[in-house]
């Protein structure tokens, strides 16, 4: 994979917080996400699952998942920018299907380092703005 291709995140609306006084609060059409998005769950087993961009636009990756699941809507990461949190990697895995990739969380060892790491991931994507959301 390229490291400019971006992999998309669903993002659940139970992560989107509106009512959180921030910095960003006076911005327009400001949306606070939290970084618990993109922390891998105990089921995930380290692997935080991302759609590979090279195979889903956005819209696409939302369309696939929101087939059996919620979702907000898509922020995405390049690949450089997941590999400049050390010492996070992304992979391809194709498993459920065709075009899953995972970013890989199994080298950070403590909770409190996961919720950091999720944190600049997030900061990353927020700061691209939202590469999909539906209209309301």
């Amino acid at each position: 994979m390229e490291s400019k291709k971006l992999l998309h995140r669903q993002i659940h609306p139970s992560f989107v917080v509106n009512d959180i006084v921030s910095n960003q609060a006076f911005a327009e059409d400001t949306v606070v996400i939290s970084s618990g998005a993109f922390t891998p769950s105990e089921k995930d087993q380290n692997k935080l699952s991302v759609y590979n961009g090279e195979k889903f636009s956005p819209k696409e990756s939302y369309e696939h998942y929101s087939l059996n699941y919620i979702s907000y809507g898509v922020l995405s990461l390049s690949k450089e920018e997941i590999t400049s949190v050390t010492p996070l990697s992304s992979n391809d895995d194709n498993i459920p299907f065709d075009g899953h990739s995972h970013i890989d969380f199994s080298q950070v060892t403590s909770k409190n380092q996961k919720t950091k790491k999720a944190g600049k991931l997030r900061d990353f994507a927020v700061n691209r703005n939202w590469t999909y959301k539906p209209e309301k």
